[in-house]
């Protein structure tokens, strides 16, 4: 771990907070993003009742709700929110108390019109707020995030209530709200940090990579529920205890539903924050890539698996272990196939490579073609132009004595080529 400081440390007036924008704040994990929102800012505001935090999932939504002081959504929309009172009743539960709602509940609220009036608030948390912006890119009804974004962007042009950002991964916010964005200015030099050791691209198959770290304790990330429940079920198969959960909506749940045990590996996870210990593998999807935390405290985590090649949902995957990581993998054909050609054995240095040696020399890096379901490696025209890639001179020379046969040298680039074997 690197830094001592912590956003709340660094962020300490309310003016740097601007009206009329999308007040982004960009920080690392473990940086106190959350313990800025629930202590900092209800401190400016002088009561939570005038904060409306948004999250982009359920699970997020849930584990935000362990805080004394925030409310769920259901009982803010049974209260006439900031009357005090809820059916005609005095809202006890509602009293100094912070709404935390998924932007898609926002957007339901703000089209029901109402028990809702987004002028009550001072500040508007939007946690994760990149994935209000990547949901455009998902299927089926999102008519309730399409009003949750056009509120936002009322609101911000109103310039009464403070819009504030908080994310790792901003870059998609900056770009969908353009001219509304204004990046909180703040000294990063010494912000808290952890570190990750190893960051290894990898090529081959999950099931391997799991085989090599049995005993160990991981998480590993993968896009749909499908390919959860094969590496679940291929993990305890070889004595990797594993399980996982996803996203709780009616939609997911009717085509996947979780059992018992996964609802409450579910609870434990957003409540404690911790893995139980009769789990070694934790296998998560983009319902918990930005909410769930696994504090070092608790739990170590030896190793990640992250099987997707976006770099967001990388960076967004590996801050939800709080503590220095070992080794994490993230799925990244190219920058594998780099790595390879970085170590080339002795044995294909300085000697002539003839079509035997050239076919060896493709086997032995096995090279693999991303994408190709059938997992097929490249051949020697492809590998040399790797090999160019990563520091090596290949020269292509004819041998007078063989019949004229062609051969290659390899050889690297800071050598002289000596006399040939």
């Amino acid at each position: 771990m690197k830094g001592s400081q912590r956003i709340s440390n660094l962020i300490t007036n309310p003016d740097f907070i601007l009206p009329g924008r999308i007040n982004i704040i960009e920080a690392n994990c473990s940086s106190g993003k959350t313990y800025f929102a629930l202590n900092t800012i209800p401190e400016w505001a002088g009561n939570p009742e005038r904060i409306l935090y948004l999250i982009d999932t359920s699970n997020g939504e849930m584990r935000i709700q362990q805080n004394i002081i925030t409310i769920s959504r259901d009982d803010y929309a049974m209260a006439d929110y900031c009357s005090g009172k809820i059916w005609g009743e005095w809202a006890h539960t509602a009293d100094k108390k912070m709404p935390v709602m998924t932007y898609a509940g926002f957007g339901s609220e703000v089209r029901k019109g109402r028990h809702f009036r987004w002028q009550d608030f001072d500040y508007i948390i939007c946690d994760e707020m990149q994935n209000l912006v990547n949901y455009h890119n998902f299927s089926g009804d999102n008519t309730n995030l399409e009003a949750a974004e056009v509120a936002l962007q009322i609101i911000a042009e109103e310039k009464k209530t403070k819009i504030i950002a908080l994310s790792a991964t901003p870059q998609k916010i900056r770009e969908h709200f353009d001219a509304l964005c204004y990046d909180v200015p703040f000294d990063k030099s010494d912000l808290f940090r952890v570190e990750t050791f190893a960051a290894v691209p990898y090529r081959e198959s999950v099931e391997t990579i799991i085989q090599r770290h049995k005993g160990e304790t991981g998480i590993l990330y993968t896009t749909n529920v499908k390919d959860m429940k094969r590496y679940i079920a291929c993990a305890n198969s070889i004595g990797v205890r594993a399980n996982g959960f996803w996203s709780v909506q009616p939609n997911t749940q009717r085509d996947h539903p979780m059992d018992r045990e996964q609802f409450a590996l579910r609870d434990t996870i957003l409540k404690d924050e911790t893995i139980p210990a009769n789990i070694d593998l934790l296998v998560i999807n983009r319902a918990s890539e930005t909410c769930i935390k696994i504090d070092s405290k608790n739990r170590k985590i030896d190793y990640m698996i992250v099987h997707d090649k976006d770099k967001e949902i990388q960076t967004q995957v590996r801050d939800r272990y709080h503590g220095d990581l070992s080794l994490f993998y993230y799925h990244d054909v190219e920058g594998a196939n780099n790595l390879s050609c970085q170590h080339l054995p002795a044995r294909f240095l300085n000697t002539r490579l003839y079509a035997e040696e050239r076919e060896a020399l493709c086997d032995h890096l096995d090279l693999r073609k991303p994408d190709d379901p059938n997992r097929s490696h490249y051949k020697w025209p492809t590998v040399k132009d790797y090999l160019e890639r990563n520091g090596y001179a290949v020269e292509r020379k004819k041998d007078k004595k063989r019949n004229g046969r062609w051969y290659y040298v390899v050889r690297l680039r800071d050598t002289k080529m000596g006399e040939l074997l």
